[in-house]
């Protein structure tokens, strides 16, 4: 039984091998990193500024500071 279970897990990994190869493999991986980094640090910096504006109104160090996103892109938003 131990045998059958071995060759079913070899055949499991040998397809997994192929389908990972015929969707791009790292070449593909990494293209996507590329396109996401530009993204991630863009939310990044609108975390950050919302932190620092929550921070101020909880400490009560004075009005909250003006946010990141400009007043079009919010009234794009809600529009």
């Amino acid at each position: 039984m131990d045998v059958v279970n071995l060759i079913i897990a070899v055949l499991a990994l040998v397809i997994a091998i192929l389908a990972y190869i015929r969707t791009g493999g790292l070449v593909d991986l990494r293209s996507q990193v590329k396109a996401v980094g530009p993204a991630t640090e863009a939310l990044r910096t609108k975390t950050a500024d919302a932190l620092d504006r929550l921070e101020g109104v909880v400490r009560g160090s004075g009005p909250p500071r003006s946010p990141s996103v400009p007043e079009e892109e919010r009234q794009e938003r809600r529009g």
